[in-house]
């Protein structure tokens, strides 16, 4: 509804017709609007250095998908260009079986795709991946909010290691890490509940309480997201305040939203993460956006 209002008196604006709503506002995508919103986090803030400097931004029109990219959307995908099926390293965190998923995880996020996978989907579904910029402004609105759904944190609004322990988790290192999810509670957890005592994604739209001011849900936990750009920790100190388009080359591509597999601090709007574009993380899927105009 609020994409709709959005696109409502954006139309008026421009003299267009508001009987087009219903034709241009695509299925299951919301509107980001054009605008400026604020985008990363100021020096001496307890946001990572890879998110400094704070600035403002326009980022033109576009539509974001509302839900992540499913199981059962993605082999729909498969089907029709043959495709390789979702995988990881590691068989026991593979949810997919004879090509098709399993049962249980046809309205999860797809995970176990590369970059290369996320871009072939948009692209045979007619969108594209989102830019940093794009998703940042989708997760975070016009009013600089630290998570999706407003300024305090809420373990209970969103898929990480938080919710599932039922408390705050934050890994200070790798070792935190390993006592969590190799020897800890979050190691049990995984085996008592999740997806071949494995993988503890959800439904997509779990969390509605945890929506975008634009109604997009899960930009926060379930499955980390790709998007278009090369990933480069300095980026902000050199990128046009203009939709910037990502670094022109790069090793790495970057991530965002964190995953049911990370702490609070990977769940803020700001946080960036990264991965090789061919590796195909049990934390990673994607969903997809187009232009407006």
């Amino acid at each position: 509804m609020a994409a709709q209002v959005f696109l409502l008196i954006l139309l008026l604006a421009i003299g267009r017709s508001p009987s087009a709503i219903s034709s241009e506002l695509p299925a299951a995508m919301a509107l980001i609007p054009a605008g400026e919103f604020t985008m990363g986090t100021p020096e001496g803030s307890d946001g990572l250095t890879d998110e400094h400097p704070e600035r403002r931004v326009f980022v033109g029109g576009f539509f974001l998908d509302r839900f992540e990219v499913t199981n059962e959307a993605y082999l729909r995908f498969v089907q029709a260009t043959g495709h390789r099926m979702p995988e990881n390293a590691q068989p026991s965190a593979t949810l997919w079986a004879h090509g098709v998923p399993l049962p249980q995880v046809k309205a999860h996020p797809v995970v176990n795709v590369s970059w290369e996978d996320a871009v072939a989907y948009c692209r045979w579904a007619g969108k594209r991946l989102p830019t940093e910029a794009e998703w940042e402004k989708a997760a975070r609105g016009t009013d600089g909010r630290r998570y999706p759904w407003g300024n305090d944190w809420d373990f209970t609004k969103a898929n990480s290691a938080s919710y599932w322990a039922g408390r705050t988790i934050d890994f200070h290192s790798g070792a935190d890490w390993d006592a969590f999810w190799v020897k800890g509670d979050g190691a049990r957890l995984a085996k008592e509940k999740g997806v071949k005592g494995e993988i503890l994604t959800l439904p997509v739209g779990s969390f509605p309480s945890g929506i975008s001011p634009y109604g997009i849900h899960d930009l926060a936990g379930n499955a980390a997201e790709w998007v278009q750009d090369w990933y480069d920790p300095n980026y902000y100190r050199s990128a046009p305040l203009n939709d910037p388009p990502g670094p022109g080359r790069g090793a790495i591509k970057a991530m965002r939203g964190g995953s049911w597999l990370k702490p609070a601090v990977s769940l803020r709007t700001t946080d960036r993460d990264w991965g090789p574009m061919d590796s195909r993380p049990s934390g990673t899927g994607f969903r997809c956006a187009r232009d407006a105009f």
